[in-house]
């Protein structure tokens, strides 16, 4: 028998107090005078021994009275077998998205919630981790209000992840039983990483519900159309066929479109929706399923474009790149070698050297710097002079130019599949009016060529952003400013120049965003969504201000970047697709945990072995009975 309070065995010094009373009263006595006293003298007799019984009978009931009182409030009880090491539990809770899965009238994560709840007793004291939080030796009553305020999580912990995680909430190393309860639908976990957990007790219950329909947005991005439109390509993954399914496009809350969903041959699913190429869209991308829910809406961003910014540096303005260059699309700026202002050069996004006869060195720097920092360079040689100075500074490309070649050579090759004119053309053409050159200079070097001439060697051809012109496009040497080929080819390389930015970024994926705006010292840049605000963290340039995105803004949303009270542009980010797969798959939980089929089954099997015999009760009948048995004493006895 143990005792859960020994502490109160002080009260056994009460003992003392019928003892004393019991020893006082022996000592008390009166005398009686009688006439006779040989018939006295044995009632005296007979009545002394009666009263020294009942003395003794009467000490003994409250000596068990009071006793019995003492050890019933020390709450005495016998301990099961599996008493003896006091257990050190950590429960983790599995709140990734894949818990969504409908089950009755909730998720499997609210389930999981609500059956800790109803069957954790009171006074029992666990650690709780889940995927974003912990606390360390809690009991429920404590944890109530957390559990029913928790909330799923974009982030996925890996098995090693959960296991670290868990592993350091046992409030001792080296306590010899610990275990681990999981709640989880299992979705996605490595059994290897489960092996050999140094004693620890794996146990788990595995909740799960009958596969549901599930459909996701898993990915959208932009597919060029024509100058005109825009081409959004949605692409969505479903368990069941989705034929029949519809995908719809709010902008601002407002339905503007709404598609059909097409299967592809390789059993995927797409929808494509055309919009105007100047339209802004904050939008979202909804579908409706029973699956999961968090995967049904994509959040994208389609801001007003940006006029593309190009310079051309050479002795005269070029009249066919205004005509090209318009200032609908583009701002272009025609300057000479002379006039040119160096720090205008990191604001462009297309650079045009036409026709220059040198480079100087200061500016084949900047220009390296700029092509480095990612902006398009085209390269037009001039016939007045050789093409040194540009060798020397396309070296640190390996590209460069060869031999000055006369003689006239026709264009008569075209690449349609670069990306130049991979969305320009509907068909290859090849009846056109072939143009020509006099004098060309041969490419050199690891080039992708976009046209050639006759001979098979390159006219024009490109490598990391860099446009390389074999020949001069004065109209002394070619007629090519004059063909109908020179209009898609330099405005496809301007538009290319500034693509669009990403529709959206991905929550926890590193990624960054360049805007063109000087960020005061004390001053930042905020993201403001519709549910909280968060400052990024940004670098500031010269000409511009860089955004970092990473595990930073934590939700899926459609968010502004503000500059003080100014609104800035829109940027849209959302959680990763990756719960969506492991949803779809099977689930199975490693082999070295036990497996119970509900919370009530793990708690009762707890219960079980630590369960205890408690005495207490019975010892205090047993006061009870030594009451009633002084009381009769007292009545009977004289």
């Amino acid at each position: 028998m143990q005792l859960q309070h020994p502490e109160l065995l002080w009260g056994l010094w009460l003992l003392i107090i019928p003892i004393l009373v019991h020893l006082l009263r022996l000592r008390r006595y009166r005398k009686t005078p009688f006439t006779n006293v040989k018939v006295l003298r044995k009632i005296f007799s007979e009545s002394n021994r009666s009263s020294q019984l009942k003395r003794w009978l009467l000490l003994f009931t409250r000596l068990g009275l009071i006793g019995a009182l003492v050890i019933g409030f020390c709450k005495p009880f016998i301990p099961s077998e599996g008493l003896d090491n006091k257990k050190d539990i950590v429960v983790y809770i599995d709140n990734s998205f894949s818990m969504q899965a409908r089950l009755e009238n909730s998720n499997l994560m609210e389930y999981a919630c609500q059956q800790v709840l109803q069957n954790f007793p009171e006074d029992f004291q666990f650690s709780l981790v889940t995927q974003t939080e912990s606390f360390e030796q809690v009991t429920i009553k404590e944890l109530q209000q957390q559990l029913l305020n928790l909330d799923f999580s974009p982030s996925t912990l890996s098995s090693d992840e959960i296991r670290l995680r868990t592993s350091a909430m046992y409030a001792s190393a080296d306590s010899t039983d610990r275990e681990l309860w999981v709640l989880s639908d299992f979705k996605g976990w490595d059994s290897d990483a489960w092996e050999n957990q140094d004693g620890i007790t794996l146990k788990g219950v595995q909740l799960q519900t009958e596969a549901p329909a599930n459909i996701s947005v898993d990915s959208a991005y932009l597919q060029a159309g024509d100058a005109e439109n825009l081409e959004v390509v949605v692409a969505l993954n479903a368990t069941t066929n989705q034929e029949n399914g519809a995908v719809s496009l709010y902008n601002e809350g407002v339905l503007i479109a709404k598609t059909g969903v097409e299967e592809l041959p390789d059993g995927s699913f797409q929808a494509q929706f055309t919009i105007p190429a100047d339209t802004e869209i904050n939008g979202t991308l909804q579908v409706t399923d029973n699956g999961l829910s968090y995967d049904n809406t994509l959040y994208l961003t389609l801001n007003k474009p940006e006029k593309i910014k190009v310079l051309s540096i050479g002795e005269d303005p070029a009249a066919y790149l205004g005509r090209i260059f318009t200032d609908d699309v583009f701002t272009l700026v025609q300057t000479s070698l002379r006039e040119l202002d160096y720090s205008n050069l990191e604001q462009q996004h297309l650079i045009v050297l036409n026709e220059l006869e040198t480079l100087p060195l200061s500016l084949g720097s900047a220009l390296k710097e700029f092509v480095d920092q990612g902006g398009s360079l085209i390269v037009i040689p001039s016939s007045k002079s050789p093409v040194t100075s540009f060798n020397s500074f396309l070296k640190g490309f390996e590209i460069g130019y060869g031999p000055r070649r006369t003689g006239v050579n026709l264009i008569t090759t075209i690449n349609f599949d670069h990306p130049v004119y991979r969305e320009v053309f509907e068909r290859a053409i090849d009846n056109f009016e072939y143009p020509q050159t006099q004098v060309s200079y041969p490419l050199q070097g690891p080039l992708q060529q976009i046209i050639g001439f006759q001979d098979g060697t390159a006219f024009l051809s490109e490598r990391n952003g860099i446009y390389l012109f074999a020949a001069p496009l004065s109209t002394e040497n070619s007629n090519f400013t004059k063909s109908p080929l020179i209009v898609p080819t330099l405005y496809s390389i301007g538009v290319k120049s500034l693509p669009r930015p990403d529709l959206y970024f991905e929550i926890g994926k590193e990624a960054l965003l360049d805007l063109e705006i000087i960020v005061q010292e004390d001053e930042i840049l905020k993201l403001q969504g519709p549910r909280y605000e968060v400052i990024p963290l940004q670098q500031s340039f010269a000409r511009k201000t860089r955004l970092y995105f990473g595990t930073e803004p934590s939700l899926s949303g459609n968010y502004q970047v503000t500059y003080g009270d100014e609104s800035l542009r829109t940027v849209s980010f959302n959680y990763p697709r990756k719960e969506s797969f492991q949803a779809a798959s099977a689930a199975t939980i490693p082999a070295s945990f036990t497996t119970y089929s509900d919370v009530p089954s793990l708690i009762s099997e707890y219960q079980n072995t630590t369960r205890v015999t408690s005495l207490w009760k019975w010892f205090i009948i047993l006061a009870l009975l030594f009451m009633m048995a002084e009381m009769i004493l007292q009545k009977t006895m004289r």
